[in-house]
């Protein structure tokens, strides 16, 4: 495989015989991995050209989302798959129609905002961010939270 991206990756539904790779890089990563399990149905395999480059998540919560697990296999950072999978997990969520995706990070908040995300108080996210494991307990209260409004009309009604 070249070192360009390609322009789309494919995204695959996790399943249960992906989760031991996901676990391990999520945990080579510093993420969490304790609920992955429970979430696995809402988590993407990145692949180009036959070749798994990352993993992200989706978690639906009424008419938002949680981006969630979002890693680059070794191999194939530094060469704008993060940026493209991203992007991807965005249109899917707008093609289910979500309103708004939300995220905590503690390191790629810059990685984000250049992908339109918003540093948001914590306290700000909706209730229902507020009660999922990410926010309750999986990610630190440090952790920055962060969200992008879906459709044009949210944006005037936050």
């Amino acid at each position: 495989m070249s070192n360009e991206t390609s322009n789309i990756l494919e995204l695959r539904t996790a399943t249960a015989s992906d989760l031991p790779l996901i676990q391990q890089w999520l945990s080579e990563s510093g993420l969490p991995t304790e609920d992955i399990p429970q979430i696995l149905d809402c988590l993407y395999l990145g692949i180009d050209q036959e070749a798994v480059v990352g993993i992200g998540g989706i978690e639906r919560h009424g008419k938002d989302g949680l981006l969630r697990s979002l890693v680059i296999v070794p191999p194939f950072r530094q060469q704008g798959y993060g940026r493209l999978l991203c992007r991807q997990l965005i249109n899917q969520a707008k093609t289910e129609e979500m309103q708004a995706l939300y995220l905590l990070t503690n390191t790629a908040d810059q990685f984000f905002a250049q992908l339109g995300f918003e540093r948001i108080a914590r306290p700000a996210a909706p209730a229902t961010m507020q009660r999922t494991t990410e926010f309750s307990s999986l990610c630190p209260d440090s952790a920055i939270c962060m969200r992008l409004y879906l459709r044009q009309s949210e944006q005037s009604h936050p």
